[in-house]
């Protein structure tokens, strides 16, 4: 329907603004880190997303293209319709949700209202395989970029991927152990100290 919508703020609700748009006012729903930034009577511009239903029309707004992906994310996840989505992006914007999914964090998306713990560990579960299919993802989620890739010949690390971990879980959880040991650690002791890190999750 609208890739977005530029006007100024006229009004602001709880979790919604009505954005005056040539005279007409459009209500928007927005995450509460969003509706924080708006100020009234400053010509904004949103990027929207449409969700539409035969009894309701209703208009999402975001700041940048990330924080729509975000969105778009949750609302491809079971359980979770645009009234949970906006419900976890007011609670844990883009960097602590990123934080919350790399940690394996399920309890943090249950602070949400709204979101059970079945749903907040289908959530962090969900979110991990749609990593790299956007850069918008990418950028949020923190996929390993070329210069952050993995720690290629570290017999630590190596270790832990042979454990099952993943690259970034092993890769975050031997550089968290090097440096609470010092540099003069033996490979096995960050492999005990990463496991314990690891377990505490």
């Amino acid at each position: 329907m609208y890739a977005f919508l530029r006007g100024t703020v006229a009004l602001k609700g709880l979790q919604s603004i009505a954005l005056d748009v040539g005279g007409v006012g459009y209500e928007i729903f927005v995450p509460d880190f969003v509706h924080e930034k708006l100020s009234m009577n400053r010509e904004v511009t949103l990027l929207t997303y449409c969700h539409i239903r035969e009894e309701s029309f209703t208009i999402f707004g975001f700041l940048k293209q990330e924080e729509k992906a975000l969105f778009e994310l949750l609302l491809g996840i079971t359980g979770v319709g645009p009234k949970v989505a906006l419900s976890v992006l007011s609670t844990l914007p883009p960097s602590p949700f990123a934080a919350a999914i790399q940690n394996n964090d399920v309890t943090a998306f249950t602070r949400a209202p709204g979101v059970g713990k079945k749903v907040a560990q289908r959530i962090v579960l969900e979110a991990k395989t749609k990593l790299g299919q956007s850069p918008e993802l990418n950028a949020i989620l923190g996929e390993p970029s070329a210069d952050t890739g993995p720690l290629g010949g570290d017999d630590a690390y190596e270790a832990l991927i042979s454990l099952g971990c993943t690259a970034q879980e092993a890769k975050k959880a031997v550089s968290l152990a090097r440096t609470e040991l010092g540099p003069k650690a033996s490979d096995e002791e960050v492999v005990r100290t990463a496991l314990r890190s690891l377990a505490r999750k």
